[in-house]
């Protein structure tokens, strides 16, 4: 197979092949320095290479660090994956962590002795998968939404503190769309499947059953989704999808351009858009079924520390782990870019400055905590799949080349097909 066209995709289609593959003798380069890969913007890998910098002055071993945009990541590790030249230390996504665990291509770090005692529950069990823990989580991070308070002020309107409903949000966006020229109410967030996964569980169901083989939301609920945000379409309370195609990149989004007086988004994502929004976000829940019910959101780790399966260097790899999570320089130098630090420890270590936006942040996740439902399990194989397709079909709706109810019934039947295989 050409690499120039493996991708994710072909990984998924693999199945056991990939797994054998890592186990293949005769078949990786010689050992050298420790490999440590990851994905993230430009202050992500600034700070990570800070950190690693620490690592060895410490007298940690030698590495060689690898980062690249999250896209070009993924398509990079599945190459390196079937080729039997995975990093050792990689960052994994929650989107991919079914697919890569469930195919033999993470080592179980169970005997490796990483230090966990003092991570948040919910994120110490987050990278378990068959009963072995292939990953441990890098934060607790929830959904939420940044606010643009002193413009909702300056258009005559306030945000309440306990959130809004699905209704009483609606009706914002239309009253701010109606109020302030060339501006919107809202981004359209029909493809964000991540935030309909809190939708699908206000409305009593987990967006997948226990073990991950079958759609658990309705097409019903899914019908119900795509239809609320054409309808705020419609009304000119969110933007048509040409623009929502344009406004993707950060420094484009509405928020930023003023455009809209709020964003979606993981809560630590707050730091990338607050630099370009002169007033300070305010960080709140998304809306909810009935106000002021927090259930449907969830707390958990969304990306984590996994060691590849073919690793020539466990011992030094789980070390390293372990230095990135509890050591005061790392957890200092990463600070919030990974989301909110996953330890009591580590959030007292950061102690942003009370008026900053990674403040809010932890201030959002630990006030949250005892209000939202419980944590999901890992999403499962094929969530990638899923993630993007969801996408596409929010963008045909968008572009009137299909409806809620259609787009609905298209969804539930890719999800049978790519569930449980």
């Amino acid at each position: 197979m050409n690499p120039s066209t493996f991708s994710r995709r072909t990984l998924l289609g693999l199945g056991a092949a990939t797994a054998a593959a890592t186990m293949l003798p005769g078949c990786s380069a010689k050992p050298g320095p420790m490999r440590v890969a990851w994905y993230g913007p430009d202050p992500v890998t600034k700070a990570i290479n800070k950190a690693l910098n620490a690592w060895k002055s410490n007298g940690g071993a030698d590495f060689a660090p690898e980062s690249a945009p999250f896209d070009d990541y993924w398509d990079k590790l599945a190459t390196q994956t079937s080729g039997n030249n995975a990093p050792d230390v990689l960052r994994m996504s929650m989107s991919y962590f079914s697919d890569y665990a469930g195919r033999g291509a993470l080592k179980d770090l169970g005997s490796l002795g990483i230090d966990t005692s003092g991570l948040d529950p919910d994120v110490a069990g987050s990278g378990t998968a068959d009963g072995k823990n292939f990953g441990i989580g890098q934060s607790s991070i929830s959904y939420a939404m940044y606010v643009d308070e002193a413009a909702v002020k300056k258009a005559g309107g306030s945000v309440p503190k306990q959130g809004w409903t699905w209704d009483a949000f609606a009706e914002f966006a239309k009253d701010y769309a109606g109020s302030v020229q060339g501006a919107f109410g809202s981004s359209d967030q029909a493809g964000n499947f991540q935030l309909f996964e809190v939708f699908a569980r206000q409305h009593g169901t987990g967006t997948f059953t226990e073990d991950g083989s079958k759609l658990a939301t309705s097409k019903d609920t899914v019908q119900e989704w795509f239809q609320y945000w054409a309808d705020l379409r419609k009304a000119k309370a969110a933007p048509p999808q040409n623009v929502s195609g344009e406004t993707i990149a950060i420094e484009k989004s509405l928020v930023a351009t003023g455009k809209a007086p709020l964003q979606f988004g993981w809560v630590q994502q707050v730091t990338f858009y607050q630099p370009l929004v002169k007033s300070p976000l305010t960080v709140l829940p998304v809306p909810q079924d009935k106000a002021g019910d927090l259930k449907g959101q969830f707390i958990k780790a969304l990306d984590l520390w996994c060691i590849s399966a073919a690793s020539k260097h466990p011992e030094d790899a789980a070390k390293l782990i372990g230095f990135l999570l509890n050591d005061e320089t790392a957890i200092k130098t990463i600070g919030i870019l990974l989301g909110v630090p996953p330890s009591k420890k580590a959030r007292d270590v950061v102690s942003a400055d009370a008026d900053s936006a990674g403040a809010r942040a932890i201030a959002y996740v630990e006030d949250i905590a005892g209000k939202v439902g419980p944590t999901p399990p890992p999403w499962p194989k094929g969530y990638g799949e899923l993630l993007t397709g969801f996408g596409r079909i929010a963008e045909n709706i968008g572009f009137g080349k299909a409806t809620p109810a259609s787009g609905a019934g298209e969804f539930v039947e890719l999800a049978g097909k790519t569930l449980g295989q």
